[in-house]
């Protein structure tokens, strides 16, 4: 566990770097208000500032879902704003021990209703982490729906520094893509050969300088040529 923190420390502060470079893309604002959340989920009137990033794969199964998790904690302990993980992978069935499975709210009733409930402090980590489930109406349709993915992003950039979404597949993510300020991708290296990610890459159009790096999950013996290996 503390090789997993070390790496994940590192590509956390290589993300930061990331996106001190990159133009955010927070002026972008829905057309709609945003209803406020009640009590310790109430946004914030200021101008969202915050900076929202997507990890995703170009196949299932990658373990993005762990590092998004990891990658989250990493950030919440490198800075003082707070961090949120969020559940988009709305192409996949949530786990059991999901919250959203006994009918809590998520980020699917931001997108629809504009609500920020169904917040809660991360189950571990630093004490600025805080997770957000997916919610009883996410589905995947709601992906492909700009208006609601940027509703849903505004209220994200409101409350929290830093957003880190757990995604679906990159040819999955719909109008996430073109929102977000930055995308990682985990690639199983194992499994996945370098052409697959390239495709997927190339199929989603990122904007310029979205793209903020690849992560590798269970790194081959030996490492291919392709990822900066001799093999």
């Amino acid at each position: 566990m503390s090789a997993d923190a070390t790496v994940f420390n590192r590509i956390g502060l290589e993300l930061m770097a990331h996106l001190h470079c990159q133009a955010p893309l927070a002026a972008v604002t829905p057309t709609e208000q945003i209803a406020p959340a009640p009590a310790a989920g109430a946004l914030p009137a200021s101008t969202p500032s915050g900076r929202v990033i997507l990890v995703t794969s170009a196949r299932p199964g990658e373990g993005k879902s762990f590092c998004a998790q990891a990658l989250a904690t990493a950030l919440a302990a490198q800075q003082t704003g707070d961090v949120v993980w969020v559940d988009a992978a709305f192409d996949t069935a949530p786990p059991e021990d999901d919250a959203s499975r006994r009918g809590a709210s998520g980020l699917s009733e931001i997108m629809t209703m504009g609500s920020l409930q169904g917040l809660a402090p991360a189950r571990s980590g630093p004490q600025q982490l805080w997770r957000l489930g997916r919610g009883v109406l996410a589905q995947s349709a709601l992906l492909y729906r700009p208006l609601d993915v940027r509703r849903a992003l505004f209220a994200l950039r409101a409350g929290f520094a830093l957003s880190v979404l757990d995604a679906p597949t990159l040819d999955g993510c719909g109008a996430l893509l073109a929102e977000v300020d930055a995308v990682v991708v985990v690639v199983d290296a194992r499994h996945t050969p370098r052409h697959v990610v390239q495709a997927a890459i190339s199929r989603a159009h990122l904007a310029p300088g979205r793209l903020a790096g690849v992560v590798l999950n269970h790194r081959p013996r030996p490492l291919p040529r392709w990822l900066g290996g001799e093999a």
